[in-house]
């Protein structure tokens, strides 16, 4: 049984990933740009000048690949490394004019349709939504000994009166 839900459970998890892909594509032929660069590039234009370790742990992709994403941006002009102080090795990135034009007519980093029915959900719903994301990715990354699993939403741990049935039972 357990066998059968975590095929099911891995089966799920690689149709997010098509999808992404998907996406990503589309996002490429018809933008020309990837989806991990317009994460990025969003990040930069929210977080100002940011360096690029402070932006791998915002996106979390590892340190070379996002200093390629910079590179491939840098060339379209859509950023500028600039040095923040007197020590060379101090540098970050921020967004261009270019750049924030760009966004301004760029789709968001995840499909519409999928943001529309987000946002019909009800807040206790995409909150179980998130939790068992955050769950899901605990389990898969390679999380701290010791480290607690990340705690339910509180309309979980304290349901509203009128989910529960007369005895208190949910």
């Amino acid at each position: 049984m357990e066998e059968n839900i975590s095929m099911q459970i891995m089966m799920r998890l690689r149709q997010i990933i098509q999808e992404m892909s998907r996406h990503s594509k589309q996002l490429q032929e018809k933008y020309n740009i990837t989806l991990p660069q317009l994460i990025c590039l969003k990040e930069v234009a929210d977080h100002g000048p940011i360096a690029i370790g402070a932006l791998t742990q915002i996106v979390f992709i590892n340190n070379s690949t996002v200093t390629g994403i910079i590179d491939r941006l840098e060339k379209r002009k859509l950023v500028q490394r600039v040095r923040i102080s007197q020590d060379r090795r101090q540098v970050h990135v921020e967004i261009t004019r270019a750049g924030l034009k760009f966004l301004e007519d760029a789709p968001t980093p995840i499909h519409h349709r999928f943001m529309e029915k987000l946002e019909q959900m009800e807040s206790k719903d995409v909150s179980m939504l998130l939790w068992g994301l955050e769950l899901l990715v605990d389990m898969l990354g390679q999380s701290v000994p010791g480290s607690s699993l990340p705690e339910p939403p509180k309309h979980v741990m304290q349901p509203e009166e009128d989910l529960a049935d007369p005895n208190g039972n949910i």
